[in-house]
């Protein structure tokens, strides 16, 4: 029995499982426990109804998803922040077994404790690192994303040290990356990458490229997977993102992410701000002092196993050249690859200076990520994260029954807003328009379907406004060249959403503050009243009831206060302007000096130094 136990404990893949187990747990422990920021909603939405995602798709994750949530238990949103850690979780487990393969194949068959101890570190490194570890407490697509390309990998080292089953882990890696096409097409970047980590064994590029088909056809099976989305759009589901079903130019502009290509290479600002936001993520991954190693890893493999450094080299250049030109402000995720080809190259840095050491002091290499795991935990804890829950809540609260509300806050609300309404069928008679999304061809036509009532009312002028946003979307650089078709596609853009007003006299309108200075031309004549978060547009004032609804609030402002992440701060922000803006019309509106210093204390508690709670502080002591 002993020597059972103690085979088991020596197998690599058992010793995977208890390291993904291992990390699973702190992601358990710091999870968020519902919706979180920009697509968690919609995310959410999509893989509980099985819908259509925001570009490029993802038919995989939302399939996944989707199956997920059929066999869970509780809400769909807390199963699917699950489900994101225990993809990571996975990915981290297989990491181990890659980097304990690379080892052997850098160097030979060696002491299996200290390889065993090597990989441990790195994979531990990688799973605990803030961008790994973020992406495992609510849920996002990258961590399918980092599960699928660590596959991708080991399938691949597999592919070409066996002698036995090459052909098997061939048709494995093709499959892989037809998946991840599946699920990110950012994928398409790292190919040439992944054809030189298959072609750098030691057989004959020649005879190796002649069995092309065995990665192709699998490929071609996983990247099949894209075809779903034509298919469940046609079947008109409540999140149907680019109504792919229309054409085919509809379908190829959605899975291209087309809409998303003026942000790529546009702007010289936006590289250099990538370039430091990646060497930060690369420092805290590897705590500067794993630079050491990692760069005597890349010295290694340059010097011994060119083939293998020309691969790795060239994943890193695929990655970083997609992401390092994209101007979004969330990118962290993109450099994913690049940070775990990054941890592979410090486990090969590390045999040559722990072989000096005693092989009982192999041990200590532990310490690392042990370190990150203890200064990441309170960063990385969203276990009480129920901020953008809160804020939607506080939004509902102010809109009156059968309420218009137009905003561009997907970040904060307009996501949630999908999946609160979608999911648990809350507020379903509030219509939720996203402003900035008008400006795509398939909006409209998908509003009608959601909210046919507000819409159908308006039908006239998303027919004038139409025909230029086509025009608009099929070229885009084209259409702005003429300075008429510009003017023209504005005003239309504008008489549309002034029909929302006009043509809906029985539904209270609301936008956020954000849209009070966004088109010129638009709600003239039209009184401001603020109602929250929100801004009420008020034609006749006399027949108007002010509405104050404050669900939502005191939860929000104990979820927010002290968090300094860039959506925290946001939010933080956005709350604060919505507290000044009540305790100000509190007291100018009804002399209700209780009601300013209830708004004030609020402010107080989000962020006492803030330049709105020192002004709330000075107008009334």
């Amino acid at each position: 029995m002993k020597n059972i136990i103690g085979r088991g404990l020596a197998s690599p893949g058992l010793q995977a499982a208890v390291l993904g187990f291992l990390v699973f747990v702190t992601y358990a422990i710091t999870m968020a426990p519902g919706l979180m920021y920009t697509d968690s909603g919609e995310l959410a939405a999509a893989c509980t109804t099985l819908g259509v995602a925001h570009p490029t798709g993802y038919p995989l994750f939302t399939l996944l998803g989707h199956v997920w949530t059929m066999m869970s238990w509780g809400s769909p949103i807390s199963a699917l922040n699950v489900l994101a850690g225990v993809w990571v979780a996975s990915a981290v487990s297989i990491t181990y077994l890659l980097m304990l393969n690379v080892l052997q194949w850098v160097y030979g068959v060696g002491t299996n404790q200290l390889y065993s101890i090597i990989a441990a570190t790195g994979a531990l490194m990688l799973g605990w690192s803030s961008v790994v570890w973020s992406q495992a407490t609510s849920i996002e697509v990258y961590s399918l994303h980092l599960l699928l390309f660590s596959l991708t990998l080991l399938f691949a080292v597999k592919s070409v040290r066996s002698s036995d089953h090459a052909q098997r882990w061939t048709a494995l890696t093709g499959l892989l990356y037809g998946l991840m096409l599946a699920n990110h097409l950012s994928s398409a970047f790292l190919a040439p990458g992944l054809l030189l980590l298959w072609l750098s064994g030691t057989q004959d590029r020649k005879s190796r490229l002649r069995s092309w088909a065995v990665v192709i056809v699998p490929a071609l099976v996983g990247v099949a997977l894209y075809a779903i989305l034509p298919l469940r759009s046609a079947q008109e589901p409540p999140i149907n993102w680019g109504m792919v079903h229309r054409d085919l130019s509809a379908f190829l502009y959605h899975v291209k992410g087309t809409q998303f290509g003026v942000w790529m290479f546009s702007d010289k600002k936006a590289f250099s701000d990538n370039v430091s936001m990646f060497w930060a993520l690369l420092a805290s991954t590897f705590l500067w002092v794993g630079f050491i190693p990692a760069s005597i890893g890349l010295w290694r493999l340059v010097t011994g196993q060119r083939r293998l450094a020309l691969a790795l080299i060239t994943l890193i250049i695929g990655n970083l050249g997609i992401s390092l030109g994209y101007a979004i402000p969330d990118l962290e995720p993109y450099f994913l690859p690049t940070i775990l080809v990054a941890a592979l190259l410090f486990c090969l840095g590390l045999p040559p200076l722990m072989k000096k050491l005693p092989s009982g002091s192999y041990w200590a290499a532990l310490a690392l990520p042990l370190f990150a795991v203890v200064v990441g935990l309170q960063q990385q804890d969203r276990s009480r994260h129920t901020a953008v829950d809160n804020y939607t809540s506080w939004v509902f609260d102010n809109a009156e029954p059968n309420a218009i509300i137009l905003t561009r806050q997907w970040d904060y609300f307009c996501s949630a807003a999908w999946y609160r309404q979608v999911v648990q069928k809350e507020r379903t008679d509030i219509t939720v328009i996203d402003k900035e999304l008008l400006r795509r061809t398939w909006y409209a036509p998908y509003l009608l379907q959601r909210y046919p009532d507000v819409m159908k009312r308006v039908q006239p002028e998303v027919e004038a406004f139409m025909p230029y946003l086509q025009m608009f979307e099929s070229n885009g650089d084209a259409f702005n060249t003429n300075q008429a078709n510009v003017r023209i596609i504005q005003q239309r853009f504008v008489a549309l959403l002034n029909a929302l007003l006009t043509a809906n006299p029985d539904r209270p309108v609301y936008i956020t503050p954000e849209l009070l200075q966004d088109e010129q031309g638009f709600a003239v004549g039209y009184d401001r009243r603020p109602a929250g978060p929100l801004v009420r547009l008020v034609k006749d004032t006399s027949k108007y009831q002010q509405r104050e609804g404050t669900a939502g609030v005191n939860e929000l402002v104990s979820s927010l206060a002290g968090r300094m992440e860039r959506l925290d701060k946001g939010l933080q922000q956005t709350a604060l302007a919505g507290f000044g803006t009540m305790a100000y019309y509190k007291l100018d509106a009804f002399t209700d000096t209780a009601g300013f210093r209830r708004y004030r204390d609020l402010a107080r508690r989000l962020d006492p130094k803030d330049r709105i709670t020192r002004q709330l502080d000075a107008a009334i002591p």
